[in-house]
């Protein structure tokens, strides 16, 4: 997916996700991490995932797998063959935690 300009109603300009290719890959889960802060509850997950190389794939693009999205962190021309592409992401999940009734 990439982020495009499209106007709203009002006639603003804003950043929309809109599919832009849909290819092949492997997913593979390198490295998990979680975060606690007040009231909330942070994971932040990360993958490499394997392609068929796109010459103009951006690092501001974003990745979806089964309605889930990936943050590409870098893109890897693997062996600079031009024919496979590495890319590491970060899927991240929040989840806030309800407040503490009475103050407790």
């Amino acid at each position: 997916m990439r982020y495009k300009d499209t106007p709203n109603e009002l006639g603003n300009t804003v950043s929309t996700l809109q599919r832009y290719k849909t290819v092949f890959a492997e997913i593979r889960p390198i490295r998990g991490r979680e975060y606690l802060e007040y009231y909330k509850d942070s994971n932040s997950l990360e993958y490499k995932i394997t392609i068929r190389y796109i010459p103009d794939l951006l690092s501001s693009d974003v990745l979806e797998y089964h309605g889930r999205q990936f943050l590409i962190n870098s893109i890897i021309n693997v062996e600079e063959q031009g024919y496979i592409q590495e890319v590491m992401c970060t899927e991240k999940i929040h989840e806030k935690k309800p407040e503490a009734e009475n103050g407790v």
